[in-house]
């Protein structure tokens, strides 16, 4: 009886001292990403439509990209029913790229980007290095999602950039030399039969 009693507080021993198994942290859950409806709808608002309906408008492929990724100097079309669209007929002509932002909403915006260091100034529309084609930048807002999560969805908070819509001609910086131009050649001295003869 004695033995028993001891093998039985033995037991309760070891039972009271063993750590008890501990329960296993909750796995995060994913934080999924706002409906597009919804982000739409969020982005409208904030950007008063301005942007969004270019953004809508725009949407450029990889072709037209790359037709208008060289500058246009001097350059006429032949015929004359063809009329290129205003971003090539400034003279300070620009392009546009998609930018892409997997963070931001709308993912994709249309930027920008001058196609010509000077402007189109020329009599034939040559490229005149005493001006300079700068972009023109319009403040808006988009969306950047955080790292933030409300039931179980990412939040988004109001971004405010700058965007490049266009590029305009504008004289050259202080102190910036122009591209040197090519001097005229030397005339030759005329031969002593060309000279004309002293009265």
């Amino acid at each position: 009886m004695l033995v028993l009693g001891v093998l039985l507080a033995l037991a309760l021993g070891r039972a009271a001292g063993a750590p008890r198994a501990s329960r296993r942290p909750a796995r995060p859950r994913g934080c999924a990403d706002r409906p597009e409806e919804l982000l739409e709808q969020l982005y409208g608002r904030l950007a008063a439509g301005v942007l969004g309906a270019f953004h809508h408008t725009l949407q450029l492929g990889p072709r037209e990209q790359a037709r208008n990724a060289s500058c246009p100097a001097g350059g006429r079309p032949g015929d004359r029913r063809f009329r290129p669209p205003t971003n090539l007929r400034s003279v300070s002509p620009w392009a546009y790229r998609i930018s892409y932002d997997p963070a931001r909403y709308p993912k994709y915006l249309p930027e920008a980007y001058c196609l010509c260091r000077g402007c189109l100034t020329g009599p034939l529309g040559e490229e005149d290095p005493r001006f300079r084609s700068a972009p023109v930048y319009v403040p808006t807002v988009v969306l950047r999602r955080t790292a933030a999560c409300a039931g179980g969805r990412a939040v988004y908070a109001e971004e405010y950039v700058s965007v490049p819509v266009g590029c305009t001609c504008v004289p050259g910086r202080p102190g910036e030399a122009p591209a040197p131009s090519p001097s005229p050649s030397p005339s030759p001295s005329p031969s002593p039969s060309e000279r004309p003869a002293r009265p």
